[in-house]
């Protein structure tokens, strides 16, 4: 019986000891299990160890030591895009329950200057308020895990910065349709047109910049979705400028109208003025060549004096009196009594 008790107690402790072999075995097979992961067709892993970035991998089966040896992030792929709504980073203010609560009305600028970050001044004086959406790839997997944090601040800072400068540059007519008269320019329409793409590229150039300095942040601005709007408070101020300016123009095209059409009457009165006045002018002509044609014709021969022009032109007056005479009487030249012409009786 005394030799029987060690030998079950060697026996107990041997199994004991692998029953607990195999667990342990069991829980490192596990544990190293968990460093078997696949890999989405769509993304691509960063394999960091113990925070330090050793490699990356694309979609597959990727073995990698275990928690917390071995630590994998999922990125998307760089075909992929990923959306940023650079407004989210903003935090609740009461411009933000104004606009809520007016619908339609459009952004009002605050009175805080912090919480107008996204009106921006044109390069004519105006204010236009721009909503953005942002769409962006990883070029430079290990660039973005280090920025982590810092990416959508720095993009914000950069998209901010390139929506100033090119609003700067640019009227509020060639950011959007703010006078339908200057609608279709067609300088301020290929304005419109290239704002968003012009912006991408402002992004993109900072970023560049900043990966240039050791900054970057290992990402490239593929779209930009732009909403530009005129503020809440300046849109009704410009309904109004825009119905005065179109009375102002009808008023204009009526003063032009009513001017025309009595420079017209004008120039008709005109030209009867100098056609009748050419008639009596003519008339008038005429009538004195009548009246001088026998002196210049006696005058132009030679061979007649000037009694004999004259005694002619006596004869030739005095038979018009004659014609319309009644009764003719003679008196002696010596005489001194009156001689009377009658006319002819009725």
């Amino acid at each position: 019986m005394t030799a029987a008790r060690p030998t079950i107690l060697a026996e107990t402790l041997t199994w004991s000891f692998r029953l607990l072999f195999a667990l342990v075995a069991a829980l490192a097979g596990m544990w190293l299990v968990r460093g078997i992961q696949r890999v989405p067709p769509e993304n691509r892993a960063v394999v960091m160890r113990f925070g330090q970035v050793v490699r990356t991998a694309g979609p597959g089966l990727l073995l990698t030591w275990p928690s917390p040896i071995d630590s994998v992030v999922l990125l998307p792929s760089q075909g992929r895009q990923v959306q940023f709504a650079p407004e989210a980073l903003e935090s609740r203010s009461p411009l933000d329950e104004r606009i809520a609560g007016a619908p339609g009305q459009g952004f009002i600028a605050s009175d805080n200057a912090r919480d107008n970050t996204w009106f921006f001044l044109t390069g004519d004086g105006a204010v236009v308020h721009l909503r953005t959406m942002l769409f962006y790839q990883i070029d430079d997997p290990v660039a973005y895990i280090i920025a982590g944090d810092h990416i959508e601040p720095m993009l914000r800072r950069a998209l901010i910065a390139a929506a100033v400068q090119l609003c700067a540059r640019r009227s509020l007519d060639g950011i959007l349709v703010a006078r339908p008269e200057a609608a279709g320019a067609p300088r301020l329409v290929a304005q419109r047109e290239r704002f968003a793409a012009e912006l991408v590229q402002a992004v993109n150039q900072r970023l560049s910049r900043a990966s240039g300095q050791g900054s970057g942040i290992g990402i490239q601005v593929a779209r930009i979705d732009v909403v530009p709007s005129i503020p809440g408070g300046a849109k009704e101020s410009f309904d109004t400028v825009l119905t005065v300016e179109q009375q102002a123009e009808r008023s204009l095209a009526d003063a032009r109208t009513t001017a025309e059409a009595r420079r017209q009457i004008a120039e008709q009165g005109r030209q009867t003025l100098i056609d009748e006045a050419r008639a009596r002018a003519e008339e008038s002509v005429r009538t004195a060549q009548a009246r001088t044609a026998l002196v210049l014709s006696l005058g132009r021969d030679p061979s007649l004096d000037r009694r004999t022009i004259v005694e002619r032109t006596y004869r030739d007056r005095i038979k018009s009196l004659f014609d319309i005479a009644g009764k003719i009487e003679t008196v002696p030249v010596t005489s001194q009594a009156h001689t009377f012409i009658f006319g002819a009786s009725p």
